[in-house]
């Protein structure tokens, strides 16, 4: 354990001292000081921006150093990478996780790894592309920029992963394919990142160039914001949900089930993507206002009353009166299809009456499922029926309480996979 921390911190020390020897030999000095402040101020200010896309993270380091990899020395380009990433947070994390000259090797060393993948990537992008002056419109860059960035994410990814090796109890040598090729769906973006930069300080100088990396900060900041506010919305409807569904040990997974059926229904329907993942959202909260309703009522073994059944009607309306006070989460179109997952095809359902297309198509889609799982579970007032009576009460009552053309894609398409 005692030699693999040596070789641990060994390794670490060889990694700043190569990232220094390299940054003295190759460091022309080159880059103008206002861009270099410029460059490093950015990535301070971002700290270390990462930018979250659909599908991968970004981090702001390459786009920024960008065109100083392909217009000046690789150790310039290098040194202003490694200043730019320090971040006060990180090294408060190593602080607490190790003795003070450990936290402060790492922290050192981690700006080593950023200027090797600078030197890394200057390398890869004057191998493919040595000319000079640099031209935007030549396949030949743009295939140069795109291979400085794979080299980028692959050169620190090995570099990491020796690390982690080394800081385990015992030696063995093993290549993590999530660690080293981890953040190559993020090497296309960051690219085109780059590219736009470099484009701005090259056409237009260091103004424009700024001006672009502020809006890639702003949009990193804007979408951290709205996922924050998305996954706790997210919470809140899950807490919802499971209130909801703890109601009634017969009813508990309702919720769930029938936000699977709505998402498979609606993806049948070819509503767009943004939709489906809405309309399964909500379905989960189309209970909402049984919290209102009395548990002996809700779990009433035997017919209700005409006054019973009435508080019962009235939990659609509750539970869209609930949303609509947070208007900050919820949109009209969620608080439709929580007020008429009850209406009837036909009009005869509640609370408003209203009939066929007057009535929002996520609610007729909630209606159908809402039903199907009812029907198909064991309710304390009755056994759950089996599939093919249930697909009989359906079209039974197609073109009533339900709207017939969704019913048969239900039959035939959800109820078929």
């Amino acid at each position: 354990m005692r030699l693999m921390r040596l070789l641990h911190d060994l390794y670490i020390a060889l990694l700043i001292a190569a990232s220094a020897a390299l940054i003295a030999q190759t460091s022309t000095w080159a880059v103008p000081l206002p861009t270099a402040i410029v460059c490093v101020g950015m990535l301070w200010i971002s700290s270390l921006s990462v930018i979250n896309l659909r599908r991968t993270v970004v981090v702001m380091v390459f786009p920024v150093v960008f065109v100083l990899l392909m217009k000046y020395d690789p150790g310039s380009a290098a040194l202003v990478a490694a200043l730019g990433s320090m971040s006060a947070q990180e090294f408060r994390i190593m602080q607490e996780n190790n003795p003070p000259l450990g936290a402060l090797l790492k922290f050192i060393g981690n700006r080593a790894v950023t200027a090797l993948s600078a030197f890394a990537a200057w390398g890869a992008f004057k191998l493919v592309y040595p000319h000079d002056p640099l031209n935007f419109g030549d396949p030949v860059f743009l295939l140069a920029s795109a291979a400085a960035g794979m080299t980028w994410v692959i050169t620190s990814g090995l570099i990491v992963n020796l690390q982690i090796v080394l800081s385990r109890p015992s030696f063995r040598l093993r290549l993590e394919p999530s660690i080293v090729f981890g953040s190559v769906y993020s090497t296309l973006p960051s690219v085109v990142m780059g590219l736009m930069g470099a484009a701005m300080y090259e056409l237009g100088g260091l103004l424009p160039f700024a001006v672009t990396q502020a809006f890639f900060i702003y949009n990193k900041h804007y979408t951290h914001w709205a996922m924050v506010q998305k996954e706790n919305a997210e919470q809140i409807n899950l807490a919802l949900a499971r209130i909801i569904d703890s109601k009634d040990h017969y009813t508990a997974g309702h919720s769930e089930r029938v936000a699977e059926l709505a998402r498979r229904l609606a993806e049948h329907c070819r509503l767009p993507r943004a939709d489906v993942e809405r309309l399964e959202y909500i379905a989960r909260l189309h209970d909402l206002g049984k919290i209102n309703v009395p548990n002996e009522i809700l779990t009433k073994p035997s017919a209700l009353t005409p006054s019973e059944f009435d508080a019962v009607k009235m939990h659609s309306e509750w539970g869209a009166e609930l949303i609509r006070g947070m208007d900050k989460i919820y949109s009209e179109r969620d608080y439709r299809a929580i007020l008429e997952h009850h209406e009837r095809y036909d009009g005869a359902g509640y609370p408003l009456g209203k009939k066929g297309t007057e009535i929002s198509l996520w609610a007729r889609i909630l209606c159908i499922c809402d039903a199907w799982d009812a029907m198909t579970s064991e309710r304390v007032y009755r056994p759950a029926l089996p599939e093919a009576e249930a697909i009989e009460e359906l079209r039974r009552n197609a073109g009533a309480q339900f709207d017939p053309e969704l019913v048969e894609i239900f039959i035939n398409k959800v109820l078929s996979e």
